[in-house]
């Protein structure tokens, strides 16, 4: 199945050519994107495989504020299709981590060349796949060397959909037994909305590459969803309601938990 691709780019009529172009190579290819806004809009309703990006666009964020989010949050790759020449925007664009740049003033677009970077990209990330198109994780019901014990019958592992994981934690957990009970090293839990657990043998810092945009890490111990059905709110701008829980966000993830609260909710 072909690529599917998303086109940012206030010019109506360039979009439109850009469009056919791709259209005519099986592509699929997503609705007039002018802004960041709508861009951020349309991988919410569908992600895309490959995103080509102008860097002048409506509204006050550029295609190199967007360049930054496609890299660090969403981790998809894009492409600059822009009018600007000049060295400041190109080195601007690097450090976003683009896959390529082209000039769309020299002195017109090629779709020939166009089509085959696309190509190129494309073939270069499908080893690199991440789980964010994924629906979920599978949870253990107990940690591995107790579920191996398990009857060939036995359900020991589950299926959960990622909007209804609440957080993941190293934290102690109440166990069946209501006892207090401190995690085993080289594990974590996970809490759904439904007050169940599972567990995960991970650290948090491998889960947090796997996981969609609106999870977070917001200390040492929890990686939380912001997701709307999720979370309850926040108290006085450092701590997070989550499942009747407060959670503090502590000052070294300050920084990424604004980019990505912003990123999800207007003020």
């Amino acid at each position: 199945m072909k690529a599917h691709i998303l086109i940012v780019e206030d010019e109506a009529l360039l979009y439109k050519r850009m469009r056919k172009v791709l259209e005519k190579e099986n592509y699929t290819v997503d609705q007039y994107t002018p802004s960041v806004a709508d861009a951020i809009a349309c991988i919410n309703t569908k992600r895309p495989d490959i995103v080509l990006l102008d860097i002048d666009l409506q509204g006050k964020q550029t295609g190199i504020d967007l360049g930054k989010k496609l890299h660090e949050i969403y981790n998809i790759p894009f492409i600059y299709v822009t009018g600007f020449d000049d060295d400041q925007t190109f080195y601007d664009g690097l450090s976003t981590h683009h896959e390529h740049f082209i000039v769309k003033t020299k002195p017109r677009l090629d779709p020939k060349e166009i089509i085959r970077i696309i190509q190129t990209v494309l073939k270069r990330n499908t080893t690199n796949d991440t789980t964010f198109a994924k629906e979920g994780i599978i949870g253990l019901v107990g940690y591995l060397d107790d579920v191996k014990n398990y009857s060939n019958n036995a359900v020991a592992k589950i299926p959960v959909k990622y909007e209804d994981i609440a957080y993941f934690t190293i934290k102690p957990f109440s166990n069946e037994n209501d006892d207090v009970e401190k995690l085993r090293a080289n594990y974590l839990w996970f809490l759904t909305k439904d007050n169940e657990y599972y567990f995960l043998k991970k650290s948090l810092k491998e889960v947090i590459r796997e996981l969609p945009h609106y999870f977070v890490r917001i200390n040492e111990s929890y990686v939380v969803n912001v997701s709307a059905n999720i979370l309850q709110g926040r108290i006085n701008g450092s701590r997070l309601s989550i499942m009747n829980q407060e959670i503090i966000i502590k000052d070294t993830y300050k920084k990424e938990f604004k980019k990505r609260f912003e990123l999800l909710y207007q003020s």
